[in-house]
Order: C-alpha cells, then structure tokens, then sequence
C-alpha cells in the first residue's frame, strides 16, 4: 500500500499524437497502468539550494519527488515543504487525502513564500489528485468509495477510523456525472485555475460503467481543446 499513490491515476488524456482516445482508455483499464507510462514517485527528497538530495523518509519535513513525463513536483505535505517548492518555483501535487481548506492553505502558502523568494508564478500548473466516482444515485458513489478506502484508513488512521473516512469522501468526488464535472469546476475556481487534476476512478465497480465515463470525459477534454486551440 502506498501512502502518496494509493490508485491508477490518469496524468493526461488524449494529447495530439497519441493514439485514438477510447484505445487508450481501454488499453489503461486492461493493464491497470498509468496512461503516461513515464510517470514515477522518487524516494523521499530534501530540496538543497543546488540539488535534490535523497534522504530518510522519517524526516516529517520532507516530501516525495514526482516526476510527471518530463515534468517535476513536489508532493504537498507541509508548509516548510510548499516554502522550498515555491523557493525553486516548482509546482506542487495536492493529495488526495488532505480535506479542501488543507489544500487551499498549502497553496496560499506557496504563493505567499514565491512573493517572498520574488519567484515569478505565473505560468506555474499545480495538479491535484482526486478519486472520482460517478453514480445518479450519489449514496452508491459514496459507499463504494468508502468500501475502497477502509483497508487504507485502517492501517493508517485506526484510531479514528469514520471521521477520516468520511473527511477522505467530502474530499474526492462522487455523485452523477454532471454533478462530478460540475465540483471539479468549483474546485478549480476555488485554486484560482492553477491546478490541473489527476484523477482516479478505481472504487467505481462497474468496470463498463468506469470505462464509459473516462471515455466521456476525455472526448470532453478533447473537445474543449480543440475548441479553444489547444492542441
């Protein structure tokens, strides 16, 4: 069980070049990998003023390094973690076991420690993961997505094992499709559009359900790029 990596998260949808998108959908749920095959979580990091140097993962002050493709992040653990991101301007990557105001709180930390370094941000995307699962009947959505936490919480949060999991539910998604699409909106609104998502749909149990709904979404990705010339 990994802590910073518990489910197949999609990084990316369809990009110009690959292949056609309901192939690559299908392709990811029948291997069960991550569609940018290029994606790793290094070992826990401490950020030096010339290098990433690894060091021992008990250190609470540390976090892990994420390689995205050709990208680099740092996993948002804490403030002193967000303040050494923001010193490199290096964008971050929001679990998705942290509630919404823990989230929001890293980021305005990270802002505020970029004014202080006179980083310039603007063009910085952070990603944030988020487990998604789509029913019409939202207690469904919500059932299933506690049944493919509790071993998880029980390991690592026994002593208060209903209210993590439930804080863990408010925190992802779940409900129709529409509404799911619609709390992704808001959330971005809410992180000032500086976060893309990374986003998991392993608790849904209808496996022709689940692979409908990322095939779906990523025609809508795609939509929405070639309508607004991004790819």
């Amino acid at each position: 069980m990994n802590k910073w990596n518990y489910g197949v998260f999609f990084v990316n949808f369809y990009n110009k070049g690959q292949q056609e998108p309901s192939e690559t959908m299908n392709n990811a749920l029948e291997t069960l990998r991550i569609i940018d095959e290029d994606t790793s979580i290094y070992d826990v990091i401490n950020i030096d003023d010339h290098y990433l140097v690894k060091k021992d993962s008990e250190d609470k002050k540390l976090a892990p390094f994420i390689a995205l493709g050709s990208k680099l992040y740092v996993l948002a653990t804490s403030e002193n973690t967000v303040d050494s991101a923001a010193k490199y301007a290096l964008p971050l990557v929001f679990k998705w076991d942290d509630t919404n105001e823990e989230r929001l709180k890293l980021l305005s930390s990270y802002n505020a420690s970029a004014s202080k370094y006179n980083k310039n941000i603007d063009l910085v995307r952070h990603q944030l993961m988020l487990h998604v699962n789509v029913n019409e009947a939202e207690t469904v959505a919500k059932e299933e997505l506690k049944s493919y936490f509790e071993n998880y919480v029980a390991c690592t949060q026994p002593s208060n094992f209903n209210g993590s999991i439930d804080s863990i539910i408010q925190s992802n998604v779940t409900g129709s499709y529409k509404d799911c699409l619609s709390y992704v909106a808001n959330l971005a609104g809410k992180f000032d559009n500086t976060v893309d998502f990374l986003l998991c749909f392993e608790s849904m149990q209808d496996q022709n359900k689940k692979k409908s709904v990322m095939i779906d979404l990523n025609n809508q990705v795609i939509k929405f790029r070639q309508d607004n010339n991004l790819i």
